[in-house]
């Protein structure tokens, strides 16, 4: 299928060596910074994670942005006609609907999809700092990373599926969850179809922060209320 904005595909200036130097040089920044949260563990959970997040960026803007003069277009933060939404917004109740019958599924193994998140909101000293990096500055970065550079600098070799599936692997594994890879890869090949489709990482970037607002969110909540006093919620 070929994308909606027919008129801009595009096509990287960066080369497919470079974008696995990319994805070698960002397993190296992981590494780094878990070694860095070792050695520091007084590091403030929110702040590590916003300073963490644009980091990352480090390889995309040198391998791209600065060695090609590409531009931020280039990397697919271009406009997108809005019936990309549409779409995304189907695939992502799909994708809900599955990770519904995932999770019920590892449960009858007492197993759970995610680990228990609501530990991160004890070790920062501003839980908005939390809720604003995982939920806008992570999905950005990330978009921008594994379709507006992995994605796209795979594509012209390996055609859209196979690039598609590469980058919704490594987009699963770099989140280090085994029991969350399936779903996960299941939205890094939801995230790539919508930038093959629209041209545009935006329609992407949208269905992403929504899922991990809507994540956060909820953690944040449930964790509030598991420590109020149930007598007191009765009265």
């Amino acid at each position: 299928m070929n994308s909606i904005d027919d008129e801009r595909p595009f096509e990287a200036p960066w080369s497919v060596r470079d974008t696995w130097i990319g994805v070698a040089s960002l397993f190296f920044l992981i590494v780094l910074l878990m070694l860095t949260t070792f050695l520091l563990p007084d590091l403030d959970i929110g702040l590590f994670l916003i300073f963490g997040e644009l980091v990352f960026l480090i390889p995309v803007w040198y391998l791209g942005i600065w060695k090609y003069r590409a531009s931020w277009d280039d990397l697919g933060l271009r406009s997108f006609k809005v019936g990309s939404l549409a779409v995304g917004c189907g695939l992502m109740i799909v994708s809900w609907l599955f990770n519904l019958g995932y999770g019920l599924f590892l449960g009858l193994y007492n197993l759970q999809v995610q680990p228990d998140f609501s530990l991160l909101f004890d070790g920062t000293i501003s839980p908005g700092l939390i809720f604003f990096g995982g939920a806008f500055i992570a999905p950005i970065v990330e978009e921008v990373i594994f379709r507006g550079f992995i994605f796209a600098g795979l594509k012209e070799r390996f055609g859209w599926v196979k690039s598609a599936l590469i980058s919704a692997v490594l987009f699963s594994l770099i989140h280090f969850q085994l029991a969350a890879i399936l779903p996960i890869f299941i939205l890094g090949m939801i995230f790539a179809y919508l930038y093959h489709l629209s041209g545009s990482i935006w329609p992407a970037v949208i269905m992403h922060v929504s899922t991990n607002a809507l994540g956060l969110g909820t953690v944040y909540f449930v964790s509030k209320f598991e420590l109020l006093d149930l007598t007191m919620l009765l009265r």
